[in-house]
């Protein structure tokens, strides 16, 4: 049986913890991913990765992280570097070097006696544009006192600086956030059925807790995309399924078995996230339920997807892989026979990185317009991807993001033929978050009202006549 790791991500603005922050802190989503804990004496061994996205251009040269047992938090004050009489019985500390590329530190400058973790580990750095990155280091493993099946809530300190000194000017932190680690826990997998299909899925969510508490859980679809070779929970990914309020205890727990799930052509080798959110909970848990079925069809298009816009339909595609490509020709038909070319786009060539197209139909067809892909490599050899519709009716609705990752904390997005009033907000916890809504035609732009922090958002459009449609939606 597959492994399955336990997501934590905290979502510092969708829920109230008691943590504070430096004003100009540019330190935020830091998430955890727990690999494996293993019992040590009284203690217990718990192996993570760590994650966070940082503004590099707003001098964060050298970042600091800790992370303690509550019942041994400080109350550290963050004029300057703490030390070790600071830090008290500190758990872990972790030492980046952020000034180009990313690195890890043996030392930690503020104080000699504090030994960061560094064997063994790796640090890896995703470029997000406009100076945000994206943190992750993998294999980060110590110790924690007590039983593994009672793990506590820990807690966590970040914080940059300009200079590696000993009595370094603390430059930003976030203070005093929360991490469970353990409880509740999410398992499956994605049934093959193999050789015709259809994949399902088994889930299953339980607690240790024995009085019930509210949750809810959503299902998302991976959208292909890998970061550094590996699947990753993003913006791009969408909401398949959405279940709760419901009761979650030791003796309620979320079973289900060979559940049917909604895929697209080439999209049966995706994984599945699993998002559970409460009111008691201190964070949202995200789960991936990993995917090891084979593709039947020799292909390397990951994923080819359009989207309606004012007058015009926008479409984009994923490669995982090419050897020799040469081109994609865009291809259109009003009756899904006879098809011409709009026009061409060069392809890499030869990759095994993940690598994404675009094209602009500025000039769709009144009613059904069908597209497809002519794949062609560079010994003239081609084949057809999958064909996809796109309804340019009269009545036909547009809903589509302009800009994911938002510029500016502002979220422009295109809603034609439905009553923006319908539209909401939301963070992963499910909070509202009230906005005002300005419009230049069919194009508007949602402005928070209070201001938002960086993380992942949920817009959602309940239409009039149907179901909702929803877009996760990042903002840097």
């Amino acid at each position: 049986m597959k492994t399955f790791y336990l997501w934590v991500w905290f979502i510092l603005a969708a829920i109230s913890l008691p943590f504070k922050s430096l004003a100009q802190c540019a330190l935020t989503d830091p998430a955890i991913e727990l690999n494996s804990v293993s019992p040590s004496g009284d203690n217990c061994i718990v192996n993570v990765n760590l994650s966070f996205t940082i503004d590099k251009n707003n001098g964060n040269k050298f970042t600091y992280v800790h992370l303690w047992d509550p019942a041994n938090y400080p109350d550290i004050n963050y004029k300057k570097a703490p030390k070790a009489d600071d830090l008290g019985k500190v758990l872990a500390t972790l030492a980046i070097d952020t000034d180009g590329a990313v690195s890890l530190l043996s030392t930690y400058s503020a104080d000699a006696t504090i030994t960061p973790l560094f064997a063994g580990l790796t640090i890896l750095e995703e470029d997000l544009g406009g100076g945000l990155a994206r943190v992750t280091i993998n294999n980060i493993s110590f110790p924690v006192p007590g039983a593994c099946e009672n793990l506590p809530t820990l807690k966590g300190d970040v914080w940059s600086s300009q200079a590696a000194a000993e009595n370094a000017p603390v430059h930003c932190f976030v203070e005093g956030f929360s991490l469970r680690i353990s409880d509740p826990v999410i398992t499956g997998k994605i049934n093959c059925n193999e050789p015709d299909g259809p994949r399902t899925y088994d889930l299953s969510i339980i607690t240790t807790n024995p009085t019930a508490f509210s949750v809810t859980y959503k299902l998302y679809l991976d959208d292909g995309v890998l970061v550094n070779g590996e699947t990753t929970f993003s913006a791009g990914d969408e909401e398949i399924f959405s279940n709760g309020p419901l009761n979650l205890s030791a003796s309620q727990p979320v079973q289900s078995k060979d559940e049917p799930y909604n895929y697209d052509f080439l999209e049966d080798k995706r994984t599945i996230w699993v998002v559970l959110t409460g009111p008691s909970l201190p964070n949202a848990i995200v789960a991936e339920l990993k995917n090891g079925c084979t593709i039947t069809l020799p292909v390397t298009l990951a994923r080819f997807k359009g989207s309606l816009l004012d007058n015009a339909v926008s479409l984009s595609w994923t490669t995982s892989e090419e050897a020799g490509s040469s081109h994609f020709d865009i291809e259109r038909s009003g009756d899904a026979k006879e098809f011409v070319q709009l026009g061409r786009v060069q392809a890499k060539g030869n990759s095994t990185a993940t690598q994404q197209y675009k094209y602009l139909d500025s000039k769709p067809l009144a009613g059904n317009n069908y597209y497809r892909l002519r794949m062609v490599d560079a010994d003239g050899q081609f084949e057809y991807s999958r064909m996809i519709a796109i309804d340019n009716g009269a009545s036909s609705v547009a809903f589509e993001l302009l800009g994911n990752p938002v510029a500016g904390k502002e979220i422009k997005f295109v809603l034609k033929n439905e009553n923006a009033s319908n539209v909401s907000l939301f963070d992963l916890s499910g909070k509202a978050v009230r906005f005002s809504l300005s419009q230049t035609g069919n194009e508007f732009t949602l402005r928070p009202k209070s201001g938002i922090s960086s993380g992942l958002y949920i817009l959602k459009l309940q239409r009039s006549n149907a179901g909702a449609i929803s877009k996760k939606v990042l903002v840097p």
